[in-house]
This record gives C-alpha cells, structure tokens and sequence, in this order.
C-alpha cells in the first residue's frame, strides 16, 4: 500500500477553507441576525435591513479572514482596496438574489441563504489568490 503525501499547499489550502468556512457561517449569523433585527424590530425595508446585515457580516469577514484564515501580513491597504471591490460585486449579487427570490416568494431566511451559497466558492478563490495573496 501506497501512501499519498500531501504538499504544504494542500494542507495550507484545506485549513485556510476549514477556518474560511467556520468564518463565513460566523459572518452569516451576524448578516442574516442584523438583517432581520433591523427589518423586523426596526421596520425598516427589505433592501436597508440586508444592506445592514451585508454590512456588517463583511467587516467581521474580511477582520478574521485576514487575521485567521489566511493569515496574511502583507499591507492591509491594497487588500482593503480588493476587498471593496469583492464586497461591491458581492452585495449587488447579493441584493439581487434576496430580492428578487422574496419577489418570487421566497421566505427572506432562504433568499440570503441561496446568495450565501452561491457566492461562497468564488469568495474562496478571490481572498485565497486576490484579496489576500
């Protein structure tokens, strides 16, 4: 029997995902608990509630990713700049999916659900080799 050794990019890359995955279900309580606080409590609309939520779930996101996931010491000011640019692709996409699936009539808990999904596995990929290389 063989055994497979695995690279130290492999092992860097899976525990960079497992600890980018454990970040963005913390991101995603914070999002989705702000949205609907601010929609339900608050009264406000549907699009500034998940504009709050998106907010502030993407500033715990991108502190800990940079800190812990990918444990970047490289100038936070460039990567900032990236990451703007990530979270303005990021929460368009986002907005368009929750509003449009709650237009169609879905639950709101679901339509933030589907956008989280759908943008996670690009979300990797960018921070991995973009935002934070």
């Amino acid at each position: 029997m063989s055994r497979r050794s695995t690279s130290p990019q492999a092992t860097t890359t899976s525990g960079s995902l497992v600890r980018f995955l454990l970040i963005g279900g913390l991101s995603y309580v914070v999002d989705l608990g702000v949205l609907l606080v601010v929609r339900d409590r608050l009264d406000a609309p549907l699009a500034a509630a998940t504009t709050a939520g998106y907010a502030t779930g993407f500033v715990v996101n991108f502190g800990l990713n940079r800190v812990w996931a990918f444990r970047s010491s490289s100038p936070a000011g460039p990567q900032v700049g990236r990451y703007v640019l990530l979270v303005l692709a990021n929460y368009l996409l986002t907005l368009a999916i929750v509003l449009g699936l709650t237009r169609l009539g879905t639950a709101v808990a679901v339509a933030k659900t589907v956008s989280t999904v759908v943008l996670a596995a690009v979300n990797f990929v960018a921070y991995r080799w973009w935002v934070f290389r």
